[in-house]
C-alpha cells in the first residue's frame, strides 16, 4: 500500500449536503477524517441539518462546508459576481467561460457555478478533487482546467444514473472528463465495463465500491417462520421506478393466492407513492402491506431486525436509470437477514446466487414469489446463505478496508514520478 509523508488536502464535490440517502459518502468523509486526512465539502447546494444522520454533528462537518452562499435572488447572485471574481484569476475565468457563446445551455456552467470555481480559489489548494458523481465530472474538468482547484487530481466516482442515463441522454457530456480525468471509480464491474467501451483507459479505472461501516452492524442469525407464523416482509427504498415496489407487491399477492401467510412493511418515502398505495389498494393487499414512509437510519436496522426476508428488485427505470448495488441490500447482508432481489446492474456482484442469497430477473412478479417459496420451503439452507453474505460483506464491502483503499489510490496520484 502506498504512504504519504504529510496529511492529503481533499475537496469532496457534491450535488446536495447532507443527504441522509447517500451514507456510503458519508462513510468516506469521515474515514478520512479518521485517518488525519483534510477533508473540505462543496456541496452545490444545502438542506436542513436537522434529522440528519448523527454522525453528521458528531464530526461537526458544517464547519467543513467551503462553498460559498449563493442568494436566492438572481440579481444578488449577479452583483456578488464581478467583486468576488476580482479576487481570484481562476474565478474570472470561470466568468469568463459561462459567458462564452459556446457554452451557453451547459448545467455545469450556470451563474451558480461561478460560485462554486470562487470557492475553489478562496479554499485551496487541495491534493484531490473527489467528484463524487459523474453529473459534475465536467465542472470538476472545468474548474481543474481553468485553474480555480489549483493543481489538484481529479477523481470521478460513478454510482448509477450519472452513467445509465447520462451518457444515452447527452453522449458529449463527459468528453472532456474522459480525456483530462486522472481517476475514474465506478461502483460496480458492470459501470466499469461501460467506461471501456466509451473510450476510458483501463489504467485510469478502478472498481471502488460504496461501502458500509461493518462495526455498526451487529450479526444475527434470521430463524425461519415457526409454523403458523406469519413471514415478515421488508421493503427499503424510495418510491422510485428503478426500486421495483410494485413487483413486490405482485409477489405477494400470488404467494397469498397460494395459501402462504406474510406482512410487508414498506420503508421510503418518494414521487411513485400514490402510485404504489394505489396499486396495494387494487391488488387486494391493503391488510397486509404497511406503508411507514422514511425512517431514520436506526429505525431501519430495528426494522431489519424484526423481519425475516428482504425484498430489493431493483429494475432498468425506462429513464435509463440504474442502480449501482443498493447500499440496503449491503446492510441486509451484514446483519443476518436473507436477501431476495435481481439480476440488475452490479447486484450480481454482491449476491451469489443460491450462495449468499437469491436474483430473479427484472420485472418478473412471478419468479421474485418462487424465490421467496423456495426460501421459505428450505429453512435448512438459512444458516449457510446468511453466514456466506456476511462474509462476502466482511470481504468486499466493509468502508474501513475501502476507505484505506481509497486512500491508496489518491497517494498514488500524487506520488511524484521517478
Amino acid at each position: 500500500m502506498s504512504t504519504y509523508s504529510r496529511p492529503l488536502r481533499i475537496a469532496f464535490l457534491l450535488p446536495t449536503f447532507p443527504e441522509n440517502s447517500n451514507t456510503f459518502i458519508l462513510e468516506q468523509i469521515t474515514g478520512l477524517i479518521d485517518r488525519g486526512h483534510q477533508v473540505d465539502l462543496f456541496p452545490l447546494s444545502t438542506r436542513s441539518f436537522e434529522g440528519a444522520h448523527s454522525d453528521v454533528s458528531r464530526y461537526d462537518l458544517g464547519s467543513r462546508l467551503r462553498h460559498l452562499p449563493v442568494p436566492r435572488s438572481r440579481w444578488r447572485r449577479l452583483a456578488a459576481i464581478l467583486p468576488m471574481t476580482w479576487k481570484a484569476r481562476g474565478a474570472r475565468l470561470a466568468m469568463l467561460d459561462a459567458l462564452n457563446p459556446a457554452h451557453h445551455g451547459r448545467a455545469a456552467w450556470k451563474v451558480v457555478r461561478i460560485y462554486t470555481a470562487a470557492s475553489f480559489c478562496r479554499s485551496g489548494p487541495y491534493d484531490i478533487l473527489h467528484c463524487q458523481f459523474g453529473y459534475n465530472g465536467p465542472l470538476a474538468e472545468r474548474l481543474v482546467s481553468l485553474g480555480a482547484a489549483r493543481g489538484a487530481k481529479l477523481v470521478t466516482s460513478f454510482r448509477g444514473a450519472d452513467l445509465s442515463m447520462e451518457v444515452p441522454a447527452r453522449p458529449d457530456h463527459y468528453r472532456k472528463l474522459f480525456r483530462n480525468g486522472d481517476l475514474f471509480l465506478p461502483v460496480t464491474q458492470d459501470f466499469r465495463d461501460r467506461l471501456l467501451a466509451l473510450g476510458v483507459p483501463a489504467d485510469r479505472i478502478r472498481v471502488h465500491h460504496s461501502g458500509i461501516k461493518l462495526s455498526r452492524f451487529g450479526f444475527e442469525a434470521r430463524q425461519p417462520p415457526a409454523s403458523g407464523e406469519a413471514v415478515r416482509l421488508l421493503f427499503v427504498g424510495r418510491m422510485t421506478e428503478k426500486k421495483g415496489l410494485s413487483y413486490v407487491m405482485e409477489a405477494l399477492a400470488l404467494v397469498l393466492a397460494r395459501g402462504r401467510t406474510c406482512t410487508l412493511r414498506v420503508i421510503g418515502d418518494g414521487p411513485l407513492m400514490p402510485r404504489m398505495r394505489a396499486h396495494c389498494e387494487n391488488l387486494g393487499l391493503t391488510d397486509r402491506v404497511v406503508f411507514v414512509g422514511a425512517r431514520t437510519h436506526d429505525e431501519i436496522a430495528q426494522a431489519m431486525a424484526e423481519a425475516h426476508v428482504l425484498l430489493a428488485p431493483s429494475i432498468r427505470a425506462a429513464s435509463g436509470d440504474e442502480e449501482g448495488i443498493p447500499n440496503v441490500v449491503k446492510e441486509a447482508m451484514a446483519t443476518g437477514i436473507p436477501v431476495i432481489s435481481t439480476w440488475h446492474s452490479g447486484i450480481p456482484e454482491l449476491i451469489d446466487h443460491g450462495v449468499s442469497g437469491l436474483l430473479a430477473p427484472e420485472r418478473d412478479a412471478a419468479a421474485l414469489a418462487a424465490s421467496l417459496e423456495e426460501l421459505l420451503d428450505h429453512p435448512e439452507r438459512w444458516p449457510m446463505l446468511q453466514e456466506a453474505a456476511r462474509r462476502k460483506i466482511e470481504e468486499e464491502f466493509d468502508s474501513e478496508r475501502l476507505n484505506d483503499d481509497l486512500v491508496a489510490e489518491y497517494t498514488v496520484l500524487i506520488r511524484p514520478r521517478d
